[in-house]
């Protein structure tokens, strides 16, 4: 393996797809009410520094989940780069520090267009990318990962976005945010179920560990329902095709586990996208 294939790998790209969905429903909701005030260079930045932050998070994982533990021989997810020996641990950490640096330097730009609200927004989204896995509370070892998810890349992702365009968001704006921020929620809980015995026996506290994996697939089905329905009144026979899909995503979490999941997994968030796509069609007339 080439020194780059390991870096591929540490960003892990198939988890981007989770990212650039509600970040571009965000900025389709304000191109739609924007006539003259809507910069496609802000929306490429918005986009730019979320892709960012969510390789900040992959690596962080990567470097912090091996040094914790979590990351064992028996791992039944995708190979990690620090557990495999691709990348050592420093070389990770400088990987992690470059990231957040260039994120921290290219939101420098969403800050003078927003104001300094976004300053604190920034800060608060580089300080979640660590203390996901990192620090003395890791909020994904404290069943804390679906609701920080859901607030990054749901409320913020979508809603913040929107906002940065000098528009106030209304109801459509939010119950789209928490739309989204239900489907990235469910795609982390798919990948806690999947590593439910691993994180149990590092001591990582998970919120799937906390109510169970019977109830956990239950609450899958419900993060992606919910929104399915929604989308339904929204975009009409293409709502009703997402929601088959998510209806078959659903039979799927009940009849997988294991390493079996990580197809699940992926397919999750491949349906953010196909979300995304046909809420953006739905809505296509209203411009």
């Amino acid at each position: 393996m080439t020194r780059l294939q390991a870096w591929l790998l540490a960003a892990r790209p198939k988890t981007l797809p989770a990212v650039v969905a509600p970040v571009l429903a965000g900025q389709w909701l304000a191109w739609n009410a924007a006539t003259d005030n809507f910069s496609f260079l802000l929306a490429a930045m918005v986009l730019f520094c979320a892709l960012l932050l969510q390789v900040a998070v992959n690596l962080a994982n990567d470097v912090f989940d091996f040094h914790h533990g979590v990351d064992q021989a028996g791992r039944l997810g995708p190979a990690r780069a620090a557990q495999s020996g691709w990348l050592t641990s420093q070389q990770l950490i400088a990987g992690l520090r470059f990231i957040l640096l260039l994120a921290a330097v290219s939101g420098l730009y969403l800050v003078w267009q927003g104001g300094w609200w976004y300053l604190l927004l920034g800060g608060l989204s580089l300080l979640a990318a660590l203390a996901y896995s990192a620090g003395p509370f890791p909020l994904a070892s404290n069943a804390l990962g679906e609701v920080t998810v859901f607030l990054f890349f749901g409320l913020l992702a979508v809603a913040g976005g929107y906002t940065l365009h000098q528009l106030t968001p209304d109801w459509q704006v939010w119950l789209t945010a928490a739309a989204f921020g239900c489907l990235t929620a469910a795609i982390m809980l798919v990948n806690n179920i999947r590593d439910r015995h691993s994180d149990a026996q590092a001591g990582k506290h998970t919120l799937v560990i906390l109510l169970g994996v019977g109830a956990s697939r239950v609450l899958y089905v419900v993060l992606l329902a919910l929104p399915g329905i929604w989308l339904c009144d929204q975009s009409g026979f293409g709502g009703l095709v997402v929601l088959l899909v998510a209806l078959l995503l659903a039979r799927g979490i009940f009849y997988r586990d294991g390493a079996a999941l990580n197809r699940q997994l992926a397919q999750s968030a491949l349906f953010c996208l196909l979300y995304a796509a046909v809420f953006v069609a739905g809505q296509w007339h209203t411009r």
